[in-house]
Protein backbone atom coordinates (compact mmCIF):
# COMPACT_ATOMS: atom_id res chain seq x y z
CA UNK A 1 0.00 0.00 0.00
CA UNK A 2 2.80 2.42 0.93
CA UNK A 3 4.59 1.90 -2.38
CA UNK A 4 1.49 1.98 -4.56
CA UNK A 5 1.40 5.80 -4.87
CA UNK A 6 4.97 5.96 -6.16
CA UNK A 7 4.41 2.94 -8.39
CA UNK A 8 1.50 4.69 -10.10
CA UNK A 9 3.86 7.23 -11.66
CA UNK A 10 5.79 4.48 -13.45
CA UNK A 11 2.57 2.70 -14.34
CA UNK A 12 1.19 5.85 -15.98
CA UNK A 13 4.34 6.29 -18.03
CA UNK A 14 4.29 2.65 -19.15
CA UNK A 15 0.60 2.72 -20.05
CA UNK A 16 0.27 5.91 -22.07
CA UNK A 17 3.76 6.95 -23.24
CA UNK A 18 3.64 4.88 -26.43
CA UNK A 19 0.24 6.23 -27.47
CA UNK A 20 1.47 9.80 -26.86
CA UNK A 21 4.66 9.21 -28.87
CA UNK A 22 2.51 7.97 -31.77
CA UNK A 23 0.30 11.04 -31.54
CA UNK A 24 -2.71 8.91 -30.60
CA UNK A 25 -3.86 11.22 -27.81
CA UNK A 26 -7.48 10.08 -27.67
CA UNK A 27 -6.34 6.49 -27.08
CA UNK A 28 -4.10 7.76 -24.27
CA UNK A 29 -7.12 9.48 -22.72
CA UNK A 30 -9.16 6.26 -23.00
CA UNK A 31 -6.37 4.32 -21.26
CA UNK A 32 -6.41 6.80 -18.40
CA UNK A 33 -10.18 6.60 -18.01
CA UNK A 34 -10.24 2.79 -18.23
CA UNK A 35 -7.54 2.26 -15.58
CA UNK A 36 -8.64 3.67 -12.23
CA UNK A 37 -5.41 2.51 -10.59
CA UNK A 38 -3.27 4.91 -12.66
CA UNK A 39 -3.97 7.89 -10.42
CA UNK A 40 -5.87 7.72 -7.11
CA UNK A 41 -7.45 10.40 -4.97
CA UNK A 42 -4.14 12.09 -4.06
CA UNK A 43 -3.39 12.73 -7.74
CA UNK A 44 -6.56 14.55 -8.71
CA UNK A 45 -4.58 17.50 -10.06
CA UNK A 46 -2.45 15.27 -12.28
CA UNK A 47 -5.49 13.33 -13.54
CA UNK A 48 -7.19 16.48 -14.80
CA UNK A 49 -3.97 18.15 -15.97
CA UNK A 50 -2.89 15.11 -17.98
CA UNK A 51 -6.24 14.70 -19.73
CA UNK A 52 -6.42 18.45 -20.38
CA UNK A 53 -2.97 18.44 -21.97
CA UNK A 54 -3.81 15.39 -24.12
CA UNK A 55 -7.05 16.99 -25.37
CA UNK A 56 -5.04 20.12 -26.26
CA UNK A 57 -2.61 18.05 -28.33
CA UNK A 58 -5.61 16.34 -29.98
CA UNK A 59 -7.08 19.72 -30.97
CA UNK A 60 -10.15 19.27 -28.74
CA UNK A 61 -9.83 22.70 -27.20
CA UNK A 62 -13.16 22.90 -25.38
CA UNK A 63 -12.69 19.48 -23.74
CA UNK A 64 -9.11 20.40 -22.89
CA UNK A 65 -10.21 23.48 -21.01
CA UNK A 66 -12.87 21.54 -19.09
CA UNK A 67 -10.14 19.39 -17.53
CA UNK A 68 -7.55 22.17 -17.22
CA UNK A 69 -10.06 24.29 -15.30
CA UNK A 70 -10.72 21.37 -12.93
CA UNK A 71 -6.96 21.01 -12.38
CA UNK A 72 -6.71 24.76 -11.69
CA UNK A 73 -9.54 24.46 -9.14
CA UNK A 74 -7.77 21.55 -7.41
CA UNK A 75 -4.56 23.60 -7.23
CA UNK A 76 -6.38 26.65 -5.83
CA UNK A 77 -8.16 24.54 -3.24
CA UNK A 78 -4.94 22.86 -2.08
CA UNK A 79 -3.15 26.19 -2.03
CA UNK A 80 -5.86 27.83 0.05
CA UNK A 81 -6.50 25.15 2.64
CA UNK A 82 -4.16 24.14 5.43
CA UNK A 83 -1.95 21.13 4.95
CA UNK A 84 -3.63 18.14 6.53
CA UNK A 85 -1.46 15.25 5.48
CA UNK A 86 1.93 16.49 6.65
CA UNK A 87 1.88 14.35 9.80
CA UNK A 88 1.24 11.19 7.80
CA UNK A 89 3.85 12.19 5.20
CA UNK A 90 6.54 12.66 7.83
CA UNK A 91 5.96 9.09 9.04
CA UNK A 92 5.41 7.34 5.69
CA UNK A 93 6.48 9.25 2.57
CA UNK A 94 5.56 12.32 0.50
CA UNK A 95 3.27 10.31 -1.78
CA UNK A 96 0.72 10.35 1.05
CA UNK A 97 0.19 14.07 0.38
CA UNK A 98 -2.08 15.33 -2.43
CA UNK A 99 0.00 16.32 -5.44
CA UNK A 100 0.12 20.13 -5.56
CA UNK A 101 2.05 20.55 -8.85
CA UNK A 102 5.27 22.37 -9.55
CA UNK A 103 5.19 26.08 -10.41
CA UNK A 104 6.19 25.61 -14.05
CA UNK A 105 3.35 23.08 -14.45
CA UNK A 106 0.84 25.70 -13.26
CA UNK A 107 2.30 28.15 -15.79
CA UNK A 108 1.81 25.66 -18.62
CA UNK A 109 -1.67 24.79 -17.41
CA UNK A 110 -2.83 28.39 -17.79
CA UNK A 111 -0.85 28.81 -21.02
CA UNK A 112 -2.56 25.78 -22.60
CA UNK A 113 -5.93 27.13 -21.43
CA UNK A 114 -5.21 30.56 -22.92
CA UNK A 115 -4.06 29.01 -26.20
CA UNK A 116 -7.21 26.87 -26.30
CA UNK A 117 -9.35 30.00 -25.95
CA UNK A 118 -7.36 31.77 -28.68
CA UNK A 119 -7.81 28.77 -30.99
CA UNK A 120 -11.56 29.04 -30.39
CA UNK A 121 -11.53 32.81 -31.03
CA UNK A 122 -12.41 33.66 -27.40
CA UNK A 123 -9.90 36.43 -26.77
CA UNK A 124 -11.57 37.78 -23.61
CA UNK A 125 -11.44 34.33 -21.99
CA UNK A 126 -7.78 34.02 -22.96
CA UNK A 127 -7.14 37.33 -21.22
CA UNK A 128 -8.77 35.97 -18.07
CA UNK A 129 -6.19 33.16 -18.04
CA UNK A 130 -3.31 35.61 -18.38
CA UNK A 131 -4.66 37.59 -15.43
CA UNK A 132 -5.21 34.46 -13.31
CA UNK A 133 -1.60 33.47 -13.92
CA UNK A 134 -0.41 36.97 -13.08
CA UNK A 135 -2.01 36.55 -9.62
CA UNK A 136 0.11 33.43 -9.10
CA UNK A 137 3.24 35.30 -10.25
CA UNK A 138 2.45 38.08 -7.76
CA UNK A 139 2.05 35.57 -4.92
CA UNK A 140 5.24 33.70 -5.81
CA UNK A 141 7.21 36.96 -5.92
CA UNK A 142 5.77 37.98 -2.55
CA UNK A 143 6.88 34.70 -0.94
CA UNK A 144 10.33 34.59 -2.53
CA UNK A 145 12.57 36.76 -0.38
CA UNK A 146 15.78 35.67 -2.11
CA UNK A 147 14.71 36.86 -5.55
CA UNK A 148 16.56 33.89 -7.06
CA UNK A 149 13.72 31.45 -7.53
CA UNK A 150 11.45 30.87 -10.52
CA UNK A 151 8.59 33.30 -9.95
CA UNK A 152 7.94 34.44 -13.52
CA UNK A 153 8.03 32.93 -16.98
CA UNK A 154 9.25 34.52 -20.20
CA UNK A 155 7.16 32.32 -22.49
CA UNK A 156 3.92 33.02 -20.64
CA UNK A 157 4.39 36.79 -20.77
CA UNK A 158 5.33 36.56 -24.46
CA UNK A 159 2.09 34.70 -25.25
CA UNK A 160 0.22 37.20 -23.07
CA UNK A 161 1.73 40.06 -25.08
CA UNK A 162 0.35 38.59 -28.32
CA UNK A 163 -3.08 38.05 -26.73
CA UNK A 164 -3.21 41.62 -25.41
CA UNK A 165 -2.19 42.83 -28.88
CA UNK A 166 -5.04 40.85 -30.39
CA UNK A 167 -7.42 42.46 -27.90
CA UNK A 168 -6.20 45.94 -28.92
CA UNK A 169 -4.65 46.60 -25.49
CA UNK A 170 -1.30 47.89 -26.73
CA UNK A 171 -0.09 49.24 -23.38
CA UNK A 172 -0.71 45.89 -21.66
CA UNK A 173 0.93 44.13 -24.60
CA UNK A 174 4.08 46.22 -24.14
CA UNK A 175 4.06 45.62 -20.38
CA UNK A 176 3.85 41.86 -20.95
CA UNK A 177 6.64 42.05 -23.51
CA UNK A 178 8.80 43.92 -20.98
CA UNK A 179 8.03 41.28 -18.33
CA UNK A 180 8.83 38.52 -20.82
CA UNK A 181 12.36 39.81 -21.46
CA UNK A 182 12.87 40.42 -17.75
CA UNK A 183 11.71 36.89 -16.86
CA UNK A 184 13.98 35.31 -19.47
CA UNK A 185 16.92 37.31 -18.15
CA UNK A 186 16.25 36.15 -14.57
CA UNK A 187 15.17 32.59 -15.28
CA UNK A 188 16.74 29.33 -16.38
CA UNK A 189 15.48 29.52 -19.99
CA UNK A 190 17.79 31.79 -22.08
CA UNK A 191 16.36 34.92 -23.68
CA UNK A 192 15.90 34.11 -27.40
CA UNK A 193 17.72 36.67 -29.53
CA UNK A 194 14.65 36.96 -31.76
CA UNK A 195 12.50 37.91 -28.78
CA UNK A 196 15.13 40.38 -27.56
CA UNK A 197 15.37 42.10 -30.96
CA UNK A 198 11.60 42.15 -31.39
CA UNK A 199 11.13 43.63 -27.91
CA UNK A 200 13.70 46.34 -28.55
CA UNK A 201 12.16 47.33 -31.87
CA UNK A 202 8.63 47.34 -30.55
CA UNK A 203 9.38 49.22 -27.32
CA UNK A 204 11.28 51.92 -29.22
CA UNK A 205 8.53 52.18 -31.84
CA UNK A 206 5.97 52.84 -29.09
CA UNK A 207 8.14 55.48 -27.41
CA UNK A 208 9.35 53.26 -24.57
CA UNK A 209 13.08 53.56 -25.17
CA UNK A 210 13.60 53.95 -21.42
CA UNK A 211 12.36 50.39 -20.97
CA UNK A 212 15.05 49.08 -23.31
CA UNK A 213 17.63 50.75 -21.09
CA UNK A 214 16.10 49.14 -17.99
CA UNK A 215 16.28 45.77 -19.74
CA UNK A 216 19.81 46.51 -20.97
CA UNK A 217 18.97 45.47 -24.53
CA UNK A 218 20.34 47.23 -27.58
CA UNK A 219 19.30 47.73 -31.18
CA UNK A 220 19.45 44.60 -33.36
CA UNK A 221 22.27 44.48 -35.89
CA UNK A 222 19.87 43.59 -38.72
CA UNK A 223 16.13 43.64 -39.18
CA UNK A 224 14.13 41.98 -36.45
CA UNK A 225 13.08 38.47 -37.55
CA UNK A 226 9.60 38.98 -36.11
CA UNK A 227 7.96 41.85 -37.98
CA UNK A 228 5.98 44.57 -36.26
CA UNK A 229 2.44 44.02 -37.43
CA UNK A 230 0.07 45.73 -34.99
CA UNK A 231 -2.96 45.86 -37.30
CA UNK A 232 -2.00 43.12 -39.73
CA UNK A 233 -3.02 39.48 -39.82
CA UNK A 234 -0.75 36.78 -38.50
CA UNK A 235 -0.51 33.01 -38.09
CA UNK A 236 1.23 31.93 -34.90
CA UNK A 237 2.47 28.32 -35.04
CA UNK A 238 3.05 26.74 -31.62
CA UNK A 239 5.15 23.58 -31.93
CA UNK A 240 5.86 21.01 -29.21
CA UNK A 241 9.06 18.95 -29.46
CA UNK A 242 10.47 15.95 -27.61
CA UNK A 243 9.47 14.12 -24.46
CA UNK A 244 9.36 16.14 -21.29
CA UNK A 245 11.35 15.22 -18.17
CA UNK A 246 10.31 12.50 -15.76
CA UNK A 247 11.34 11.87 -12.17
CA UNK A 248 13.14 8.68 -11.22
CA UNK A 249 13.73 7.24 -7.77
CA UNK A 250 17.33 6.91 -6.63
CA UNK A 251 18.20 4.92 -3.53
CA UNK A 252 20.94 6.23 -1.25
CA UNK A 253 22.44 4.10 1.53
CA UNK A 254 24.42 5.36 4.47
CA UNK A 255 25.06 5.65 8.16
CA UNK A 256 23.33 7.82 10.70
CA UNK A 257 25.31 8.60 13.84
CA UNK A 258 22.98 9.33 16.67
CA UNK A 259 24.75 12.58 17.46
CA UNK A 260 23.37 14.23 14.35
CA UNK A 261 25.66 13.25 11.46
CA UNK A 262 24.47 11.52 8.30
CA UNK A 263 26.57 10.15 5.41
CA UNK A 264 24.78 8.88 2.29
CA UNK A 265 26.18 7.33 -0.90
CA UNK A 266 24.62 6.72 -4.28
CA UNK A 267 26.22 4.86 -7.18
CA UNK A 268 24.70 5.45 -10.62
CA UNK A 269 24.53 2.77 -13.35
CA UNK A 270 27.84 4.08 -14.79
CA UNK A 271 29.64 3.43 -11.51
CA UNK A 272 29.89 7.10 -10.50
CA UNK A 273 29.44 7.63 -6.77
CA UNK A 274 27.93 10.70 -5.13
CA UNK A 275 28.23 11.37 -1.40
CA UNK A 276 26.05 13.52 0.82
CA UNK A 277 27.30 14.45 4.28
CA UNK A 278 24.87 16.47 6.30
CA UNK A 279 23.66 17.19 9.78
CA UNK A 280 20.69 15.13 10.84
CA UNK A 281 18.34 15.54 13.82
CA UNK A 282 20.38 15.76 16.99
CA UNK A 283 19.79 13.89 20.22
CA UNK A 284 16.88 15.00 22.39
CA UNK A 285 17.82 17.12 25.41
CA UNK A 286 17.06 14.21 27.75
CA UNK A 287 19.97 12.21 26.26
CA UNK A 288 22.40 15.06 26.92
CA UNK A 289 21.13 15.32 30.50
CA UNK A 290 21.78 11.59 30.96
CA UNK A 291 25.33 11.97 29.67
CA UNK A 292 25.97 14.94 31.98
CA UNK A 293 24.76 12.88 34.91
CA UNK A 294 27.02 9.94 34.03
CA UNK A 295 24.10 7.74 33.03
CA UNK A 296 24.03 5.46 29.94
CA UNK A 297 23.07 7.28 26.76
CA UNK A 298 22.43 6.28 23.14
CA UNK A 299 24.87 8.95 21.93
CA UNK A 300 27.26 7.45 19.38
CA UNK A 301 24.83 4.71 18.34
CA UNK A 302 24.88 4.17 14.56
CA UNK A 303 22.16 2.99 12.21
CA UNK A 304 22.34 1.77 8.63
CA UNK A 305 19.59 3.53 6.70
CA UNK A 306 18.14 3.73 3.19
CA UNK A 307 16.89 6.99 1.67
CA UNK A 308 14.90 7.31 -1.58
CA UNK A 309 15.21 10.65 -3.42
CA UNK A 310 13.75 11.90 -6.72
CA UNK A 311 16.05 12.74 -9.63
CA UNK A 312 15.21 14.48 -12.90
CA UNK A 313 15.61 12.22 -15.92
CA UNK A 314 15.60 13.76 -19.40
CA UNK A 315 15.49 12.38 -22.92
CA UNK A 316 17.34 13.40 -26.06
CA UNK A 317 15.00 14.90 -28.64
CA UNK A 318 15.70 14.43 -32.34
CA UNK A 319 14.03 17.76 -33.10
CA UNK A 320 16.33 20.80 -33.34
CA UNK A 321 13.92 23.29 -34.88
CA UNK A 322 10.83 23.72 -37.05
CA UNK A 323 10.05 25.77 -40.13
CA UNK A 324 6.63 26.99 -41.23
CA UNK A 325 5.90 27.88 -44.86
CA UNK A 326 2.57 29.55 -45.75
CA UNK A 327 2.99 28.54 -49.39
CA UNK A 328 5.16 31.47 -50.38
CA UNK A 329 8.42 29.52 -50.33
CA UNK A 330 9.64 31.86 -47.58
CA UNK A 331 9.70 29.43 -44.67
CA UNK A 332 10.03 30.97 -41.21
CA UNK A 333 12.25 29.30 -38.62
CA UNK A 334 10.91 28.58 -35.12
CA UNK A 335 12.22 30.03 -31.87
CA UNK A 336 12.51 28.02 -28.64
CA UNK A 337 10.42 29.94 -26.10
CA UNK A 338 10.30 27.34 -23.31
CA UNK A 339 12.55 24.49 -22.20
CA UNK A 340 10.80 22.25 -19.68
CA UNK A 341 13.99 20.22 -19.06
CA UNK A 342 15.69 23.37 -17.81
CA UNK A 343 12.69 24.39 -15.71
CA UNK A 344 12.48 20.92 -14.10
CA UNK A 345 16.20 20.84 -13.27
CA UNK A 346 16.03 24.36 -11.86
CA UNK A 347 13.06 23.47 -9.66
CA UNK A 348 14.77 20.28 -8.48
CA UNK A 349 17.94 22.18 -7.58
CA UNK A 350 16.06 24.96 -5.79
CA UNK A 351 14.15 22.44 -3.69
CA UNK A 352 16.95 19.91 -3.16
CA UNK A 353 17.87 20.97 0.37
CA UNK A 354 14.24 21.03 1.51
CA UNK A 355 13.55 17.62 -0.05
CA UNK A 356 16.70 16.14 1.45
CA UNK A 357 16.03 17.54 4.93
CA UNK A 358 12.42 16.36 4.99
CA UNK A 359 13.41 12.90 3.76
CA UNK A 360 16.27 12.52 6.24
CA UNK A 361 14.11 13.50 9.19
CA UNK A 362 11.45 11.04 8.12
CA UNK A 363 13.84 8.13 7.61
CA UNK A 364 15.66 8.68 10.90
CA UNK A 365 12.46 8.93 12.91
CA UNK A 366 11.18 5.78 11.27
CA UNK A 367 14.48 3.95 11.80
CA UNK A 368 14.56 4.79 15.50
CA UNK A 369 10.91 3.75 15.83
CA UNK A 370 11.71 0.44 14.11
CA UNK A 371 14.63 -0.22 16.48
CA UNK A 372 12.43 0.44 19.48
CA UNK A 373 9.76 -1.86 18.06
CA UNK A 374 12.33 -4.64 17.64
CA UNK A 375 13.49 -4.16 21.23
CA UNK A 376 9.95 -4.33 22.59
CA UNK A 377 9.13 -7.50 20.62
CA UNK A 378 12.36 -9.32 21.48
CA UNK A 379 11.78 -12.85 22.85
CA UNK A 380 13.90 -15.75 24.13
CA UNK A 381 13.49 -17.54 20.79
CA UNK A 382 16.35 -16.61 18.38
CA UNK A 383 14.44 -17.77 15.30
CA UNK A 384 11.38 -15.76 16.21
CA UNK A 385 13.58 -12.72 16.93
CA UNK A 386 15.15 -13.09 13.49
CA UNK A 387 11.74 -13.25 11.79
CA UNK A 388 10.46 -10.24 13.72
CA UNK A 389 13.55 -8.20 12.88
CA UNK A 390 13.40 -9.12 9.20
CA UNK A 391 9.67 -8.36 9.05
CA UNK A 392 10.16 -4.96 10.66
CA UNK A 393 12.99 -4.11 8.24
CA UNK A 394 10.88 -5.11 5.23
CA UNK A 395 7.96 -2.91 6.32
CA UNK A 396 10.33 0.01 6.98
CA UNK A 397 11.95 -0.39 3.55
CA UNK A 398 8.57 -0.55 1.83
CA UNK A 399 7.58 2.77 3.39
CA UNK A 400 10.58 4.57 1.93
CA UNK A 401 9.59 5.87 -1.50
CA UNK A 402 10.57 9.03 -3.34
CA UNK A 403 7.86 11.32 -4.64
CA UNK A 404 8.37 10.98 -8.40
CA UNK A 405 5.08 12.49 -9.49
CA UNK A 406 5.14 15.10 -12.26
CA UNK A 407 3.29 16.02 -15.44
CA UNK A 408 5.49 14.05 -17.83
CA UNK A 409 3.15 14.85 -20.74
CA UNK A 410 4.61 18.32 -21.12
CA UNK A 411 6.92 18.55 -24.15
CA UNK A 412 10.66 19.01 -23.82
CA UNK A 413 10.66 22.34 -25.66
CA UNK A 414 8.04 24.74 -27.03
CA UNK A 415 8.73 26.60 -30.27
CA UNK A 416 7.01 29.66 -31.75
CA UNK A 417 6.85 30.75 -35.37
CA UNK A 418 5.13 34.03 -36.33
CA UNK A 419 4.03 34.44 -39.96
CA UNK A 420 2.51 37.71 -41.22
CA UNK A 421 -0.20 36.90 -43.78
CA UNK A 422 -2.90 38.62 -45.79
CA UNK A 423 -6.55 38.27 -44.88
CA UNK A 424 -7.96 35.00 -46.23
CA UNK A 425 -7.61 31.23 -45.97
CA UNK A 426 -4.14 29.72 -45.85
CA UNK A 427 -2.28 26.42 -45.66
CA UNK A 428 0.97 26.11 -43.74
CA UNK A 429 3.57 23.37 -44.12
CA UNK A 430 5.43 22.75 -40.87
CA UNK A 431 8.64 20.72 -40.97
CA UNK A 432 10.67 19.34 -38.07
CA UNK A 433 14.46 19.20 -38.54
CA UNK A 434 17.15 17.27 -36.69
CA UNK A 435 20.53 18.74 -35.76
CA UNK A 436 22.02 17.74 -39.13
CA UNK A 437 19.39 19.66 -41.04
CA UNK A 438 17.40 16.60 -42.10
CA UNK A 439 13.60 16.77 -42.22
CA UNK A 440 12.23 14.16 -39.82
CA UNK A 441 8.55 15.11 -40.03
CA UNK A 442 6.37 17.25 -42.27
CA UNK A 443 2.77 18.27 -41.68
CA UNK A 444 0.29 20.40 -43.62
CA UNK A 445 -2.16 22.51 -41.64
CA UNK A 446 -4.96 23.51 -44.01
CA UNK A 447 -7.98 25.82 -43.96
CA UNK A 448 -6.52 28.46 -41.66
CA UNK A 449 -8.90 31.38 -42.08
CA UNK A 450 -7.46 34.65 -40.84
CA UNK A 451 -9.50 37.83 -40.58
CA UNK A 452 -8.13 41.33 -40.78
CA UNK A 453 -5.97 42.09 -37.76
CA UNK A 454 -6.36 38.59 -36.34
CA UNK A 455 -3.62 36.49 -34.67
CA UNK A 456 -4.59 32.92 -35.45
CA UNK A 457 -2.95 30.22 -33.33
CA UNK A 458 -2.34 26.75 -34.79
CA UNK A 459 -0.51 23.80 -33.24
CA UNK A 460 2.00 21.18 -34.24
CA UNK A 461 3.87 18.46 -32.35
CA UNK A 462 6.77 16.09 -32.83
CA UNK A 463 7.46 14.04 -29.72
CA UNK A 464 10.53 12.28 -31.12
Amino acid sequence: MFSSCAGRSLLRQDKISDAVAEGDFLTAISLIRENDNLYGRNNEFLYNMDIGVLFHYAGKFDSSNTYLMRAADVYDELFARSVTNEAAAILVNDNIRPYRSKPYEIVHLHMFAALNFMAMGRVDDALVETRRMQLHFNEWERRDRSGNRYTNDGMFHLISSIIYEQAGEIDNSLISLFKSVQAYQNGPVPLPSVVRDYAYTKLVTYDRAADTARLNITAPEGNSVWELNPRGSEIVVVSYAGRGPVLRETVWAGTYVKDGLLVLRYTDPNGNTEVITTHAPALPQSEYEKANQGQPTRSGTTFRIKVALPMVSTSTSRVAHFTADPGTGNAKRSVVVSDIDLLARDYHQDNWNATLSRTVVRVILRTIAAERTKAQMRTDNPVLNLLLNLGTDVVTDQMERADVRNCFLLPQTIHLTRIPVDTGTHSVTVKAYDRNGNVIRSKNIDDITVRRGERRFVFNHSFY
